[in-house]
């Protein structure tokens, strides 16, 4: 089984919910694991975080994310993309997000978001797309999220670009199970009608710690991979 393994440091992170620290997900922006959320990081916070995916004899793929919070709902972030796996694009990601509408009681909270990707061999190409989420509030609260984006990034960039561009659909479901744990499982589909998933799991176990586990699944040979993520706020 190859196995992702994913640790993270977060300088500063936004609380969503009231219950759980959002970190930046794999490309850089506050979110899950592989979804960005509409909820962008708050004005003046800052929020640092590395990512390590193992892919054992293959070799790995490291992410190096800085992310700020700046006036009217606007959240920017650059992220280092590194590997040693033969196929595997080195990248620079820069990223913005603004949210221009606040979630209310009937609306979810939506944003439009930009990531432009510089491959090192020269070549660059820039997704945008919308994303919306809602909290449901119940006994056990539930966190929704459904984006739309435009891309012609083969695997987040990974393996370079397609010749056309396609839009894309990606999505997450948490539920908050007890104040302190909370289970959640992503989409994210890919081109060639590729689908990558997770099922995770984020224990908080303090004010200032998260820690997250799952499952992903990134495609054929890449299936049941384990994901593992340390999270610190300060």
């Amino acid at each position: 089984m190859i196995r992702t393994i994913v640790i993270a440091a977060i300088a500063a992170s936004l609380l969503v919910a009231g219950s759980a620290n959002a970190a930046l997900q794999l490309e850089g922006q506050s979110g899950v694991f592989l979804n960005a959320l509409a909820y962008p990081i708050g004005q003046s916070k800052y929020e640092v975080s590395s990512h390590y995916i193992d892919l054992e004899d293959l070799g790995g793929v490291s992410t190096y994310n800085i992310a700020a919070g700046l006036k009217n709902n606007l959240e920017v972030g650059f992220t280092r993309v590194a590997s040693d796996v033969t196929g595997v694009s080195d990248q620079n990601i820069f990223l913005a997000k603004w949210q221009f509408h606040p979630e209310t009681a009937t609306a979810p909270a939506l944003s439009l978001s930009a990531a432009y990707r510089d491959l090192i061999d020269g070549d660059n190409s820039l997704d945008f797309g919308l994303i919306a989420t809602k909290v449901i509030k119940a006994k056990y609260p539930v966190i929704l999220g459904l984006g739309v984006r435009s891309t012609k990034a083969q695997g987040l960039g990974l393996f370079g670009f397609a010749d056309d561009r396609e839009v894309l659909f990606e999505g997450a479901i948490g539920v908050f199970v007890t104040d302190k744990l909370i289970v959640a499982t992503e989409f994210k589909q890919q081109i060639q009608s590729r689908v990558w998933s997770d099922i995770a799991v984020r224990y908080v176990a303090s004010n200032d710690w998260n820690l997250d586990a799952g499952l992903a699944n990134l495609g054929p040979g890449l299936s049941s991979q384990f994901a593992f993520a340390l999270t610190k706020t300060w």
